[in-house]
């Protein structure tokens, strides 16, 4: 199969989702590589993605084992007709659980065929000095196996004359029938506490950059102290693009969970994959 033209999709607040993906493609080597950025909702098309190109990578965080809520319905719309597709999951050094599953029957039920596919580790969105998780990770190590993964894509590919000579692909993970337990207590605890990052007015400029970083647009504008706490998901764009470092979690008990988090992830976790055959 020729392989000319390929799309990633990248849903990715802190960056390190579309840096695995873009190494993924330049590792593929096609002669023309198009970017999809999806985090903000303001940049998402209205029309569900369709695809021309000859492959697509699919890439998002791993948030509570599974792919991030904000997304995945969102990504439940595209339209492909038989595409290739990779689904790329990037997690903090914890555990993918079973959100490469999940992703993969994503690319499923909007036509794509999986041919293989990646959890690859990223620092924590809650490492921080104090609580450091995966720090500066994708490091070189993992930005060549990203690189190494799509020169394999792409001699699988190169094998075959057409996606139905290859057997369906196998990833980890069970089908995800409810709501990750972590997330389901968070929205609960958010009926009594805001549960947001915060902002130290002291160390604030108001240069805006949290607002910017922001996906869901919940840092209001006009305050920025000021955040909906049913619209912040979490990802901590705005604390790792705080130039001043004014952007902080401050609950305790999700503190205690960072503290937790950063004594269970340890043990460096290493890049997989997934090949079809």
């Amino acid at each position: 199969m020729d392989i000319e033209s390929v799309c990633c999709v990248c849903f990715s607040p802190t960056g390190t989702t579309k840096a695995i993906a873009e190494s993924i493609a330049r590792g593929i080597g096609a002669g023309r590589t198009d970017m999809v950025d999806i985090t903000r909702r303001s940049d998402r098309p209205e029309r569900p993605l369709s695809f021309t190109q000859d492959l697509v990578i699919v890439a998002v965080p791993v948030y509570y084992g599974r792919v991030p809520e904000e997304i995945a319905s969102y990504l439940a719309t595209c339209h492909a007709e038989q595409t290739a597709v990779v689904p790329v999951v990037v997690y903090g050094n914890r555990a993918f659980d079973d959100a490469l599953k999940e992703l993969h029957d994503i690319a499923l039920g909007c036509g794509f065929r999986p041919v293989a596919g990646g959890a690859f580790v990223a620092e924590h969105s809650y490492s921080s000095t104090a609580t450091p998780i995966a720090v500066d990770r994708p490091d070189s190590s993992d930005l060549e196996k990203a690189l190494e993964f799509g020169t394999t894509i792409r001699g699988l590919l190169d094998g075959v004359r057409s996606l139905d000579e290859l057997p369906p692909l196998a990833v980890p993970g069970e089908v995800p029938e409810t709501e990750p337990e972590n997330l389901t207590m968070i929205k609960a605890a958010r009926e009594f506490v805001a549960l947001t990052p915060e902002t130290d007015a002291s160390r604030c400029n108001e240069c805006m950059a949290c607002v910017e970083a922001c996906p869901t647009g919940a840092i209001s504008p006009g305050d920025i102290t000021q955040t909906d706490r049913w619209q912040c998901i979490l990802c901590f764009a705005c604390v790792k693009g705080c130039p001043e470092g004014a952007r902080q979690m401050n609950e305790p008990n999700f503190q205690a969970a960072i503290q937790g988090l950063h004594m269970a992830c340890q043990e460096r976790k290493e890049p997989e994959v997934f090949i079809s055959g």
